[in-house]
């Protein structure tokens, strides 16, 4: 058990990261707040929201990792827009998925045949985006 908690503690020593800490208001790296309001996060630092409206935990803390490093840039930019490209295609699969069963409830058949192909069409460009945010954020 030592030896693994030592090679435990030069992994953490040899990391760049901040590890976040879970506070009152949020999470709490280094000095930069996440907050949450249901899924979605906001960055705040010295009191200033500096991203808004983060829908990946994963994008939230790299993003706020980078951040509270003072190293922002292009990486966050990037991270940022492709968690925002990943929230929009959710949400038009939700709603899209919603109309085909309003369709198929209202027994609109032919609707919702085409709502369910829009849906999944959605529900796999939402996969992508996902997995690129993701991609981007591996620390």
């Amino acid at each position: 058990m030592t030896q693994i908690s030592s090679k435990l503690e030069r992994l953490i020593k040899n990391s760049r990261e901040i590890l976040p800490v879970k506070v009152a208001q949020g999470i709490l790296v280094g000095d930069v707040l996440i907050t949450s309001q249901g899924s979605i996060k906001n960055l705040v630092q010295n009191g200033e929201i500096k991203y808004k409206e983060i829908h990946l935990n994963v994008a939230a803390i790299r993003i706020a990792n980078l951040l509270a490093q003072r190293n922002t840039g292009i990486t966050a930019e990037n991270i940022y827009r492709a968690d925002q490209e990943y929230g929009r295609w959710f949400v038009d699969s939700q709603l899209l998925r919603a109309q085909y069963q309003k369709a198929i409830n209202s027994q609109e058949y032919d609707r919702a045949d085409m709502l369910w192909a829009r849906y999944c069409e959605s529900r796999d460009r939402t996969m992508i985006a996902k997995n690129r945010a993701q991609a981007l954020a591996v620390i």
